[in-house]
């Protein structure tokens, strides 16, 4: 129809489209489920650890968490990053959602990878347009996370489109399952409790819950990449990163240099 219009063409909409398929030049629109279907099959070609999207999540808007929230002063943020191919999931909290906590976020991760032999080297770290990733569009500065994910990492930064959410649907949907099965159902009597039940549900995530849509658990997809991959690689200890700042001084100062 807006060929016709365009163009003015002097034929009806059916011949436009008529025309359209005996040249090749239209396959018809894919339905939902089809458009699912490809898109698990390009994140089936992707290796583990190849692409992580990284998210924060609010913590204060949450009914059944907020009484202890404010009793306990329990952080406000979490700061989230899943492998797109595995599923896998790896988070911290923070009090401040800046650049600095962001930045911490990598630095703690990427050591416990290193850890266990495993490199985000040629790695996408995807993440939207928030001021905790990137300077604002009409600035020239790097942030001390991207510089952090290009030197240290080795990876490449890659942000996505002005409000395209669908983009970050992998670690969005762990939003919302950790809230439902973490924060929403359990109690937590103190920070140290809430740090607690948040590495063992962490844990379970990775190495126990099976992941329909991927085919199966996190550790044992990792596993095709990493045969010979210890489960303990996936079981990464919530921290607060507020409380880094000191361990991670000299290289927050070295990478943004």
């Amino acid at each position: 129809a807006r060929l016709r219009r365009e163009l003015e063409l002097p034929v009806s909409v059916p011949t436009v489209l008529k025309i359209l398929r005996e040249e090749g030049l239209y396959a018809g629109k894919r339905k939902v489920g089809e458009k699912k279907r490809d898109l698990r099959e390009v994140k089936k070609r992707l290796k583990a650890l190849e692409k992580l999207q990284v998210d924060v999540k609010y913590l204060d808007d949450i009914p059944e968490l907020y009484a202890e929230y404010v009793h306990h002063q329990l952080p406000k943020y979490q700061f989230t990053a899943r492998c797109v191919r595995t599923g896998a999931i790896f988070f911290a909290y923070a009090r401040e959602k800046s650049v600095t906590n962001a930045a911490l976020f990598l630095l703690h991760l990427h050591q416990h990878l290193q850890s266990y032999g495993l490199s985000l080297q040629g790695s996408v770290i995807q993440t939207d347009n928030g001021t905790e990733f990137t300077s604002p569009w009409n600035s020239p500065k790097v942030t001390v996370f991207t510089q952090v994910v290009r030197k240290c990492l080795g990876a490449t930064h890659h942000l996505i489109p002005p409000g395209a959410k669908t983009y970050q649907s992998d670690v969005e949907t762990s939003h919302r399952w950790v809230e439902e099965e973490l924060y929403a159902a359990e109690s937590f009597g103190s920070l140290n409790e809430f740090l607690r039940k948040a590495a063992y549900y962490q844990a379970w995530f990775n190495c126990k819950r099976h992941n329909s849509y991927k085919g199966d658990t996190p550790v044992n997809l990792m596993r095709e990449t990493y045969p010979a991959l210890k489960a303990e690689a996936l079981v990464f200890l919530p921290v607060v990163l507020d409380n880094l700042l000191v361990q991670y001084k000299d290289e927050l100062a070295q990478w943004a240099a």
